[in-house]
């Protein structure tokens, strides 16, 4: 009997362990837009050697752009299209303005990085519809 008590006890204080613990994937890596700003004006900085005045005109527009992606994704409602075509353009605008702040050379290397990126996170999709596939879910369902 003492057993079955402290086997239950185990399993109910794991359960509550679990449960306390934050959500993982996706769900677990949302940024306020000022972290993403930070993040992507480090990895700017870093990337495409930036100097002190770029550095504050680079995290201003990415402060500028990371908050207007937020409201985007806020405003889609569901709407995955709507939200692409939005964030879309909201990255040609941010791309346009950046080209004033960055010297020819860096833009150039801005735009490698930036098309490496985004082929890493169309690759990424595709993995995740194989996988949802052969666990036999319908693409978009729960994970």
């Amino acid at each position: 009997m003492r057993r079955i008590i402290s086997t239950t006890f185990l399993l109910v204080f794991m359960a509550v362990i679990t449960m306390a613990q934050p959500p993982q994937g996706r769900e677990g890596r949302q940024f306020s837009p000022e972290d993403m700003a930070k993040r992507q004006t480090e990895q700017m900085t870093e990337d495409l050697k930036l100097n002190e005045l770029q550095v504050e005109k680079v995290s201003a527009l990415n402060k500028k752009y990371a908050e207007k992606m937020r409201d985007a994704f806020q405003n889609a409602e569901g709407n995955r299209e709507q939200m692409r075509e939005k964030m879309q353009t909201l990255r040609t605008e941010k791309d346009t303005e950046l080209k004033e702040i960055l010297t020819e050379e860096q833009f150039k290397k801005y735009q490698e990085i930036e098309k490496e990126r985004m082929e890493r996170m169309q690759q990424r999709r595709e993995n995740r519809r194989t996988d949802d596939n052969k666990r036999g879910q319908p693409r978009g369902g729960a994970r």
